[in-house]
Formats: structure tokens, C-alpha cells, sequence
């Protein structure tokens, strides 16, 4: 279970309207069948949004109601077994404390304001519900590079709940390891092609999520390079140096003859240059990333989706198909014409352009199309490869793996080009500005840099495990919130 789908667990709440409908309910039920309940669901709520401010509890409307009802809830349970509200305790003391900023002793104090209003005999079960809470946190001291599961699980809540990116950076900083990656581009009269062994992710608006975004101007496309997560800047920062190192001093490179090669699962097609080759790297059934080491501008074309690993075998199979590019003798050609095209698009797949390149040697024509997205659709790629090829244009299809729209919404995972259907008629838009663009003769240039920045490294692997297990702490924390309802049952032989 990755991080996305932990929160998607997590944090998904029913509407605002339907919240309100459900709380009126309750009050009503409450006012008309226990006076003392209907004071608690009010008592409860006022203390809930005082936190917000005492404790800045990092809560909206929306929380206020969907915690006051469920927190009501178990108490009228306790209540109608036991006499005693103190049920729901621990539940509440554990929201309070991971969705505040102001520690544990605060938030004890905070909790308790509702019970001991109204029965200020409870007090011995809310000790022993605090008791298990702080417990519960002892167990979540296991640690992860050099933090703890309780440091991230408190970050990312907080990040969940506010969509500030830098609770969750705070604890990526802590844990990060130093990596010096290039930074490449090439470009083609105006228009730069730019690449970088960085990571744009993990997601949303954390980190190197933005990089796609940081590096994108008007004549300008990002293309994913052979690269993982383990690379993925940990915070604006370094974010900023990254585009800061991008400094062109460009070399002109001259135009030698595109070729394609394949094996069982994948499909290069190169355009070499004399002193440098653009290999771009296709999934004929599915791709995501991979790493290799090569001097040329190596390309995960990023274009077939599908939800898991490559296998070992298939990432050795890259890395020879490459190795059988780079070592390919190539003859000059003496010009070629082009033209570019970039399109501003947006849908729940597509973060913020599509664009092609369009390329005419004399002998072929070929389009190298670029959605800025996290994958592409593996029908949606076929289609587009026709449309294109219905031009005159060999097409590779590319996606810039770009994470700002994965887990933008906790209710869904990323969607890859070609899941919405406005992304169709973005392609059709695409389509007809190809048909009519003018070529003009491209000259050729190539620039490489370097920077050094924060990524995630190894700590990577530790979370990934943690989240695997993830369903263990969540079963665990329910077993202790009953085991804090089973105290307040006994409250009155305490």
C-alpha cells in the first residue's frame, strides 16, 4: 500500500450538505431523547472549533462536523450502556493530537473539556484513555532514517489536511540524501527540449511534484529521463536551484539519420546527432521508470500505463536496447525543417500543455508528442500514433511523468492521458494546428549542466515498507479506541 492509497483510506469525507443534514438529525434525536446528549453534541462541537484556534487544529467546516457526529456518536453508545460519555475519548484525544500543532499535553487538556463539563467523575477513564494513547504513540516510534512513523504520520496528516506542502518537506529534509544529477536540453532554433536526472514527484504540490512545472515556459517541453523516486527533490528549494542551474551555453550539433530498433518489450527510435544521440525509449505493452547511466539523452518515453514495477529482466532489456543505440554508426543528413507546436491543456490527467515537435528529414517525417502527464493510456498512444500517422508523421508518444496531479484528490489515484475524454478533444486540437503549421529549417543545439539537491534516497524504500504494513497500525488504533469504550463501561465500579 503506497502513501496515495493510505490517504485515500483515510481522508475521504462525505459532503458538507450532507454532513449538516446528519448532525441536525442527531441534535434533534438528541434534544428530544437525553437532554445531557444534546448539551454534549454542543459542548463537543464548541470545543472542536475553539481548538482550531487554541490548538491550531487544522480543520474546515466540514471536519468540525464529520468529528463532532462521530465522536457523538460512540458517546451516546457509552452513554446508553454505561452512563458515562468518556467512550469516545480516545478517539478524540487521537484526531486532536495528529490534526493540531500544539503537542500531547494541550491536547489531553483540550479533549477533556466536553467530558468533564458534564461529568467530572470520569476523569479516572480519561487518565487511562490518555495511558493508551501515549502508549499507542510509543508504538509508533519505530523508526525511518532519522525520524520516526510518528513524525511522518503527524507531517502528512497535517499536509493532507491543509495542502501545505511544507509539513511534508520538513520531514523529507530531515531524512534526504545529497545527489548531483545533469540537466540537459536541446534545442531546436527556440524551442528547448529539457531533461534532468531528477524525480518530478512523489505528489501533489510536495517537492520535486512541481518540477515539470518550475521548468515549463512558453517554448519549452520537459521530457522524463531514466530516473526514480529516490530521486525526488524533497522541497521548493531545492526546486529552485535545480532551475537555477539550468544555464545554457549551447553547442550547435548537426543532424545525423533517425533510426528505430526494438526487442520483445520496448522500442527506441533515435535521432542522432554527431556529438550527441536523442534515444527515446517506448513500452510496447507498459513502461515506468528505470535507471541507467549513458552520456547521451536517454528518454523514458513514459507512454504505456500500467500499475507496478518493471522487472529486473525488462530493465536489462532497456539498458541493451540502448547499449545497441549508442554504439549504432550514423550517416549525416544535410538539413532538416520542423516546426513546434505547444497547446495549454488541462484535465484530470493532463496537468498543463500538450505539444509536439514535428520533424521532416526529406526521406520521413516524425512527431515526438508530449503530454504533460503522469502516464499515458496504452489505447489513447495507439490512437494518436494513427492520427499522426494519417498526417505523414511517425509519432512517439511521450508523458512527462508529472506528478502535481497524483493524489489531488484523495477519493482517486492519478489518471494517465487519455482516461478523460477532454483529453480527446485536446488531441483533436492538436491534430488540426499540425495540419496547418509552416516548416521552417532547424539548426540544432545542445547544453548539459549539473546541480546538486536534497532527494529522497533510501528513506524511500523504508516508508514504502512502513506503508506496506501500514494496515497493522490502523487495525491497531481501532482495537485501542474500543479498548478506551471498554473503560468507560466500567467507569462507575472505578
Amino acid at each position: 500500500m503506497s502513501v496515495i492509497d493510505l490517504s485515500r483510506k483515510l481522508f475521504v469525507l462525505p459532503g458538507v450538505e450532507i454532513l449538516a443534514v446528519l448532525y441536525s438529525i442527531l441534535a434533534v434525536i438528541s434534544f428530544i431523547f437525553e437532554l445531557r446528549a444534546f448539551l454534549f453534541l454542543l459542548i463537543l462541537t464548541a470545543t472542536i472549533v475553539l481548538a482550531i484556534k487554541l490548538l491550531k487544529l487544522r480543520f474546515n467546516a466540514k471536519r468540525v462536523l464529520f468529528l463532532s457526529i462521530l465522536v457523538s456518536t460512540l458517546s451516546f453508545l457509552s452513554f446508553a450502556i454505561s452512563g458515562s460519555f468518556s467512550g469516545s475519548f480516545f478517539l478524540l484525544l487521537a484526531v486532536i493530537y495528529f490534526c493540531s500543532e500544539r503537542g500531547l499535553v494541550p491536547s489531553v487538556i483540550t479533549s477533556s473539556i466536553p467530558f468533564l463539563i458534564l461529568e467530572p467523575m470520569s476523569i479516572i477513564v480519561l487518565i487511562l484513555s490518555t495511558a493508551l494513547f501515549f502508549a499507542y504513540l510509543r508504538i509508533l516510534s519505530i523508526s525511518i532514517g532519522n525520524s520516526t512513523l510518528r513524525e511522518f504520520v503527524e507531517s502528512f496528516v497535517k499536509f493532507w489536511l491543509t495542502n501545505n506542502p511544507e509539513y511534508a518537506e520538513e520531514i523529507l529534509k530531515k531524512n534526504a540524501e545529497l545527489f548531483k544529477g545533469r540537466l540537459r536540453c536541446l534545442k531546436l532554433n527556440d524551442f528547448k527540449v529539457i531533461a534532468t536526472d531528477f524525480h518530478p514527484g512523489p505528489f501533489r504540490n510536495v517537492g520535486g511534484a512541481r518540477l515539470v512545472n518550475i521548468l515549463n515556459s512558453p517554448d519549452s517541453v520537459y521530457l522524463h529521463s531514466p530516473t526514480s523516486h529516490e530521486r525526488d527533490p524533497v522541497s521548493e528549494d531545492d526546486l529552485r536551484i535545480i532551475r537555477d542551474a539550468l544555464k545554457f551555453e549551447f553547442t550547435e550539433i548537426f543532424p545525423m539519420k533517425p533510426f528505430e530498433l526494438e526487442s520483445e518489450n520496448f522500442k527506441i527510435l533515435c535521432f542522432p546527432f554527431d556529438k550527441i544521440k536523442l534515444i527515446l525509449v517506448s513500452g510496447k505493452r507498459r513502461i515506468d521508470d528505470f535507471t541507467l547511466d549513458s552520456a547521451n539523452f536517454v528518454v523514458d518515453c513514459h507512454n504505456a500505463n500500467f500499475f507496478g514495477d518493471l522487472s529486473e529482466s525488462e530493465i536489462e532489456e532497456i539498458r541493451e536496447l540502448v547499449r545497441r543505440a549508442e554504439m549504432m554508426e550514423n550517416e549525416r543528413v544535410d538539413s532538416v525543417t520542423g516546426s513546434f507546436i505547444k497547446l495549454k491543456a488541462e484535465s484530470e490527467s493532463i496537468s498543463s500543455y500538450i505539444s509536439a515537435i514535428l520533424l521532416d528529414y526529406g526521406f520521413e517525417k516524425y512527431a515526438i508528442v508530449i503530454f504533460d502527464s503522469n502516464n499515458i493510456d496504452l489505447q489513447f498512444r495507439k490512437l494518436v500514433e494513427e492520427r499522426f500517422a494519417d498526417l505523414g508523421f511517425k509519432a512517439i508518444v511521450c508523458s512527462t511523468d508529472n506528478h502535481s496531479k497524483t493524489g489531488i484528490k484523495v477519493r482517486e489515484s492519478y489518471k494517465p492521458a487519455g482516461a478523460c475524454k477532454e483529453d480527446y478533444e485536446y488531441l483533436k486540437l492538436l491534430l488540426e494546428e499540425s495540419k496547418n503549421v509552416k516548416f521552417e529549417n532547424i539548426r540544432f543545439f545542445y547544453s548539459e549542466s549539473a546541480a546538486e539537491v536534497r532527494v529522497l534516497g533510501k528513506v524511500l524504500k523504508e516508508i514504502e515498507a512502513v506503508a506496506g504494513r501500514s494496515a497493522g497500525y490502523v487495525y491497531l488504533f481501532f482495537i485501542f479506541t474500543f479498548l478506551g469504550f471498554i473503560f468507560s463501561l466500567f467507569s462507575k465500579a472505578i
